[in-house]
């Protein structure tokens, strides 16, 4: 969820090409139903948001029961926001401009964790 249009659509394209499946979303109302139809593993939120910022969406999200294995990337210009993994609620930072080589890490780690939750457990 970004409003930059531009920054948005690298983010998807780069997850795509790892074979990753995204939806992309411009506005925080859209993205609280895109969540729900969607139901991401990982989902990227600019902190700077027209009409409601990427903490008030955050908090929206993480109250939803659909979205309870979401984890959530807050996206930023700000460089001190990033320096305090977990900050008010997030799972982690990136700075803009993002490193790809990131966002690939973190959607691996996103599906590795899908994997493990999906894998029943052998005694």
């Amino acid at each position: 969820m970004d409003d930059n249009h531009d920054s948005a659509e690298l983010l998807s394209l780069v997850l795509e090409r790892q074979g990753h499946e995204a939806c992309v979303v411009h506005h925080p109302e859209e993205a609280i139903g895109a969540a729900i139809q969607f139901l991401p593993t990982l989902a990227f939120i600019d902190i700077g948001l027209p009409g409601m910022d990427g903490y008030a969406l955050l908090g929206i999200l993480r109250s939803l029961p659909e979205l309870q294995g979401c984890k959530f990337v807050a996206v930023t210009g700000y460089a001190e926001l990033a320096a305090v993994p977990g900050l008010r609620g997030f799972d982690d930072h990136l700075v803009k401009p993002v490193d790809l080589s990131r966002v690939i890490e973190l959607a691996g780690q996103a599906v590795d964790l899908e994997l493990d939750a999906a894998t029943p457990a052998t005694a």
